[in-house]
This record gives C-alpha cells, sequence and structure tokens, in this order.
C-alpha cells in the first residue's frame, strides 16, 4: 500500500514553511547583474537607427519619417548592444525589471516614443 509513505509526507508540508515566497506580496532583491529592461531618454535621440541595426533580435525599429522610436519588450533580451552602441547615450539597461500582471490584463508589449 503506498497511501502511507505519501501520508507521512504530507503531514510533514502541512507543518512546515512555505518553499516558495507570497509573490507579489513578499518580493525577493534582485540579483547582482540581473538585467532589468531597456529604458530611452527620447528627448536626447536624433533618431539614426544604429540601435535597430545592432538588435540581435529585431526589437527595436527607428522610423524617421513618423519621428518614432519603437521596442518590443517581448522580443528583446536585453542584451545590451544598443546601449553600447548609442551615440548619444539616450539609451541605458536599468536594473529594476518590469512589473508582474496580476489582473487579467494584457501585459504591454510594445513602447513608442514618438515626436509630435
Amino acid at each position: 500500500m503506498s497511501f502511507f509513505p505519501m501520508t507521512g509526507t504530507v503531514i510533514k508540508n502541512l507543518f512546515s514553511r512555505p518553499a516558495t515566497r507570497l509573490y507579489p506580496f513578499v518580493k525577493r532583491e534582485p540579483f547582482a547583474l540581473t538585467r532589468g529592461h531597456v529604458a530611452i531618454e527620447f528627448s536626447q535621440c536624433i533618431l539614426c537607427g544604429i540601435c535597430a541595426k545592432r538588435c540581435p533580435t529585431h526589437a527595436i525599429a527607428v522610423d524617421r519619417e513618423k519621428k518614432e522610436w519603437q521596442i518590443d519588450h517581448l522580443a528583446c533580451v536585453i542584451c545590451g548592444n544598443c546601449a553600447i552602441v548609442c551615440p548619444k547615450k539616450c539609451l541605458s539597461i536599468k536594473e529594476t525589471a518590469s512589473n508582474a500582471v496580476t489582473s487579467g490584463a494584457k501585459a504591454d508589449e510594445t513602447e513608442t516614443h514618438a515626436n509630435a
């Protein structure tokens, strides 16, 4: 009968601490060198397109005619190539990760900046 060995495991787990954190209520500090997200200071951007050419996953799109800069966060692997090659240094890698989606709403996949 395999019922009795399982009973011991169940009782042990009932009276012990949980193995996981109760995220998002209990958050841990990120590890050192954790990848976060790409941030842009769009007012300094000259829309040269070097970041889009250097992106290995083609997550960045630059449209000079519309004066628009766009990044697809789901495609971005946060390698940092865009921040390294940016001549104006308006791109940077922030260490804070994006917030978790706790409701049924769909997360924003793209971020668009445009000059009017």
